[in-house]
């Protein structure tokens, strides 16, 4: 969906006209930025992939002359939006016997290396996926695009994602990008 279309309504025709194309040159100018860093390959691609697209309308935002947290509030209302088409088709994986398994390695896998995450894992046992982040790439491209208010989002993304899911719980107590010392994920098998 276009930014044009989810924000039809609640903002100003004006600034619906070129929210599209001013979204993608602002992508254009983080992606060359990101290039010029020392990121590595992995790191770039899932900056491009994830992290940047919220950054990049957030400044649309701002020159539109919205205030930080009103620009904040703006991407958060679509972030929650995209993330809740995540939840849906996570939910519907989760009617399949024994998914938390295969979740579980989707998660060790997808959390294997330091380039992305540094983390540690604290339990896998069937029951319990417990896994401590103490580096992330989120946090720390919105550090470098000097918007660390803007992480907290992603954060927040979480709990729509992997909440509300029948024999499935998340639990977090804090995290890098909302002031934490860590990120303390914890999935539990509700259902054996």
């Amino acid at each position: 969906m276009t930014y044009k279309k989810f924000y039809f309504g609640k903002l100003d025709a004006q600034i619906l006209k070129n929210i599209d194309a001013e979204h993608k040159t602002k992508m254009q100018q983080l992606i060359k930025e990101i290039n010029q860093g020392s990121w590595t390959e992995k790191q770039k691609k899932r900056q491009k992939n994830s992290i940047i697209s919220n950054i990049a309308l957030y400044r649309c935002f701002i020159d539109q002359g919205f205030s930080k947290n009103e620009a904040k509030e703006l991407v958060k209302e679509y972030s929650f939006y995209v993330a809740e088409k995540a939840h849906k088709l996570l939910k519907t994986f989760f009617h399949i016997p024994g998914v938390f398994r295969l979740f579980c390695l989707f998660m060790r896998k997808g959390m294997s290396g330091d380039e992305i995450w540094e983390s540690r894992i604290l339990s896998d046992d069937g029951k319990y996926y417990r896994v401590d982040v103490f580096k992330c790439l989120w946090a720390d491209t919105c550090r470098f695009f000097e918007c660390p208010e803007l992480c907290e989002i992603f954060c927040l993304c979480d709990y729509i994602v992997f909440g509300n899911i029948k024999g499935f719980v998340f639990e977090r107590s804090q995290t890098l990008g909302m002031n934490g010392k860590k990120c303390d994920f914890c999935f539990i098998n509700k259902k054996g």
